[in-house]
Order: structure tokens, then C-alpha cells, then sequence
């Protein structure tokens, strides 16, 4: 098996996205943030090894590849800590705009995939497992789009109707590039 330039750029795609996350965490210095960040490893990482007990290693470096869903795991633990309710959305009093729309962003990506899969023939849920470098991209779309959100809006307020529209849009998009990128990436590799 050897490694072709598209394969090694799909993989430095993965590792700025996680140099990213890294970075996001340690930049914000948020307590709550970084805790749930570490407990998400451990969530996925037994996650992991429970749906594959035969391979010993496969636990440990397989979030690092599915960095996305190491960071929605994290946002999970994170969102009730960090996040107040109001009838206009969801507001994060607590942390910076930053950090709150790079974990929001995650969640509803990874609520999106999982909730509309079975109306749309797994389609978004087979993106999600099987084309990380698309899914890193996407990902990073949807963080941008909610920073630029929560710092347009004084309140810091993301509104419900945004994020219903983000869980409900997001895995179209996975279902429509995954079926457009999924043999172009492919060829490359």
C-alpha cells in the first residue's frame, strides 16, 4: 500500500482541523470547555472499543480521525454547563463567542446526521463515518457561520430558528457532497 499526495493532503486536511480545535480550546482557556473536551475522548474512545473489543489500539487514535465527533461529544457535556435558554435561542454567557459557536457548530452537524439518516437512506450518517476530510470542511463552514452570528448579534443569542435550520440543512449538504466528492476522494487516494 503506498500513500499518493491526494491521500497525504486528505490527512493534513484532518490534522489542521484538529491543530484548529486545539487550538480553540487552548485560546479560550475555558475550564468547562477543556473538561468536556477531555471526558469526550474517554466517551468516544469506549465507544469505540466497545464496537470493536478485537482491536486493542483502534480505541486510542480513532477520535483523533473522527475529530468532529469527539468535539460534538464534547459540546453535549459542555451545553448544559454553558448555555442558558431563552425564547429567542440559545445564549452563552459564560464563554466567548468562539468556543460556544465551534462547539454549537459541532452539535447540531452531528444531531443533523443522526436525526434525518433515516429519512434521507443514511446517507448523511454514511458521510459522516466514511469521508472525515468532507465532513472537517463542513464542519469548519458551520463554525464560521455561527461566529459570524454570535458576534453580529449584541446579545450573543443564537436563535432557534438558525439552529433548527443548521440540524435540518446540514445533513443535505453531507448527502449531496458525499455523493458528489465520495469517488472524486477515491481517485485521490
Amino acid at each position: 500500500m503506498t500513500a499518493t499526495l491526494g491521500g497525504w493532503l486528505l490527512i493534513l486536511l484532518l490534522l489542521a482541523y484538529f491543530l484548529h480545535i486545539l487550538w480553540r480550546q487552548i485560546a479560550e482557556r475555558s475550564p468547562v470547555a477543556i473538561a468536556s473536551f477531555i471526558a469526550a475522548y474517554f466517551v468516544l474512545a469506549a465507544f469505540f472499543r466497545l464496537s470493536e473489543p478485537y482491536t486493542p489500539l483502534r480505541p486510542v487514535w480513532l477520535p483523533f480521525v473522527y475529530s468532529y465527533a469527539w468535539l460534538a461529544v464534547s459540546a453535549a457535556i459542555w451545553l448544559p454547563a454553558s448555555a442558558s435558554l431563552s425564547r429567542h435561542g440559545l445564549a452563552f454567557p459564560a464563554d466567548t463567542p468562539r468556543i460556544s459557536a465551534l462547539l454549537v457548530s459541532q452539535l447540531t452537524l452531528t444531531l443533523g446526521c443522526l436525526l434525518t439518516s433515516p429519512m434521507l437512506d443514511w446517507r448523511p450518517l454514511a458521510a459522516y463515518v466514511m469521508l472525515p476530510p468532507m465532513m472537517v470542511v463542513i464542519s469548519y463552514l458551520l463554525y464560521r457561520l455561527f461566529l459570524f452570528l454570535l458576534l453580529r448579534n449584541k446579545q450573543g443569542v443564537l436563535r432557534w430558528n438558525i439552529l433548527l435550520a443548521c440540524v435540518l440543512l446540514s445533513p443535505f449538504f453531507c448527502s449531496f457532497l458525499g455523493g458528489w466528492l465520495a469517488p472524486l476522494l477515491l481517485g485521490w487516494t
